[in-house]
């Protein structure tokens, strides 16, 4: 998965999240049920804040995160659904 962003980029429609006029993280829609945004579980409308700790404010915060990424045996995203905050823990093979 983090070998080939295509496979990001296809699973799911990805948009910014902004609230009270402050970039927040970013939402998730169309999530197909074979992409690795299923597979990780992830539902249509969460509002994705932070990986491993950093916060996905910005293009450039989610491409440190993405890099960050490469070399973790085990990622921690921090989400809102449906209003309530979540935490999915997901081991890297």
């Amino acid at each position: 998965m983090l070998a080939d962003p295509m496979v990001l980029s296809a699973g799911a429609r990805v948009v910014p999240s902004i609230k009270n006029g402050h970039p927040n993280g970013f939402k998730l829609y169309a999530i197909r049920p074979a992409s690795i945004y299923a597979k990780i579980g992830f539902m249509n409308g969460d509002t994705v804040h932070s990986v491993n700790g950093l916060p996905l404010t910005t293009p450039e915060a989610t491409m440190e995160a993405y890099t960050k990424l490469k070399g973790a045996s085990k990622m921690t995203v921090a989400l809102t659904r449906r209003g309530q905050s979540v935490v999915l823990t997901v081991h890297i093979d």
